[in-house]
């Protein structure tokens, strides 16, 4: 990979394992899904991210992309800890396992781009993501009571954006993320990784029309 933070530990057309390390942080993730031709059958996933509420939400991608993903997070550095490096670093180590497997599964067409609308109780989201090789993440939360609080579980609201954000730089994909309006800060975010993760499903599925190619006309992901 073109970044040094970067070692593809496994690539396939259904499993990758990247390991993101740097002087913060040392991360693997493992990622795998059963498409045509592949055969990979859901099991229970380990997600040892050292913060609760960000093991439930990979949890959730996972139960809603239809993926196995392993997340395995260890700081570098414990005197200098800082929970968004947690949130963003593993967002761009998924991010990067995603546009690897979708480079290895080029050749016989996949999707590229798609989004997903999902809820919780009173919060509704909606994603919509594409993988050109163009790293932007654009997040409108809708003004409620949820929205402006500080602190979500175990974790803070300014950091759990920063996992879409290290997402979109990791995989060079562009994220849109639109949260309404929800009265639990809980439900707020927990739609939004529910629409990730429909989105998600969406991108990886089979396209024959685009064997070889990108989702954009200029055809390559640099």
């Amino acid at each position: 990979m073109q970044n040094s933070s970067y070692t593809i530990q496994k690539s396939s057309p259904s499993e990758v394992v990247i390991q993101r390390k740097t002087a913060e942080s040392d991360i693997v993730v493992t990622l795998s899904g059963s498409w045509k031709g592949t055969d990979v059958t859901p099991r229970q996933c380990q997600w040892n991210t050292g913060i609760a509420f960000f093991n439930h939400m990979i949890q959730l991608v996972c139960r809603r992309a239809g993926l196995n993903i392993d997340a395995e997070f260890r700081c570098v550095l414990p005197e200098t800890f800082a929970a968004h490096v947690v949130w963003e670093d593993v967002g761009m180590a998924m991010g990067a396992c995603v546009n690897e497997l979708l480079a290895r599964r080029r050749q016989d067409g996949v999707e590229g781009a798609g989004g997903g609308t999902a809820c919780i109780d009173e919060a509704l989201s909606s994603c919509y993501m594409s993988f050109e090789g163009r790293s932007n993440c654009f997040i409108i939360v809708a003004d409620s009571s949820a929205a402006g609080r500080e602190l979500v579980e175990d974790a803070k609201m300014q950091d759990v954006r920063q996992f879409f954000e290290g997402f979109a730089q990791g995989a060079r994909s562009t994220i849109h993320l639109t949260i309404g309006a929800a009265e639990d800060t809980h439900h707020l975010w927990e739609s939004a990784f529910r629409a990730f993760g429909e989105a998600l499903r969406v991108v990886l599925q089979p396209n024959e029309w685009r064997k070889g190619v990108i989702v954009g006309v200029k055809d390559t992901g640099d």
